[in-house]
């Protein structure tokens, strides 16, 4: 009788001992909201006068990490209003996928920047450690980028600029060129032939 029980305690702590290193399935509930072809509407609080506009297949709106991811970016636009008057497209971005964070930053891997003052296409780019980053309150950042436009074309490193590109900080790389006497200018926001 001692023997049996011994058999079914030792059968009984084998069972137990099996079922414990079992992994164990967690139920954990995803919060956020996932939105499907949706147009939204930005009015960063640190930048009063800008709207951003834009059309996403995806938005993902996750309260935890407290940021909206858009993916499958079509349109994307920055829209300004001064005092008195209606508001004026000012810039467009195009980037396959798009994080705003809490303060109504921009986070990026690249995207490519156009604006329409001056007809020039500002292309940046990042890592996932060091993203590009447009802060609604200073403007652009980020580790790499090239600019396009009908006087200048060239490559620079660690970029910070505000919006309009009047107080541009960055390390030029090799190459730049510059045309004093271009085959284009803009006007209204497009390349015309001189």
């Amino acid at each position: 009788m001692l023997r049996m029980s011994l058999l079914v305690l030792g059968a009984m702590l084998v069972f137990g001992l099996v079922f414990a290193l079992l992994p164990v399935q967690i139920d954990t509930a995803k919060s956020g909201v996932t939105l499907q072809g949706v147009r939204l509407r930005l009015f960063p609080a640190q930048d009063a006068q800008a709207e951003w506009r834009f059309a996403a297949q995806q938005i993902i709106v996750d309260p935890e990490k407290d940021e909206n991811t858009l993916e499958g970016l079509g349109l994307g636009e920055r829209w300004v209003s001064k005092p008195g008057e209606s508001a004026q497209l000012d810039m467009t971005i195009k980037a396959s996928k798009l994080i705003i964070d809490a303060q109504d930053n921009l986070k990026t891997q690249k995207a490519a920047l156009y604006t329409l003052a001056d007809c020039s296409t500002f292309t940046l780019s990042g890592t996932p450690k060091t993203p590009v980053v447009i802060n609604q309150q200073g403007g652009y950042s980020a580790p790499h980028g090239s600019i396009h436009s009908p006087i200048q074309q060239g490559a620079f490193r660690n970029i910070t600029a505000n919006f309009d590109f009047s107080a541009f900080n960055a390390e030029q790389d090799p190459g730049m060129e510059f045309h004093t006497a271009p085959s284009t200018h803009c006007v209204a926001g497009k390349l015309q032939p001189r």
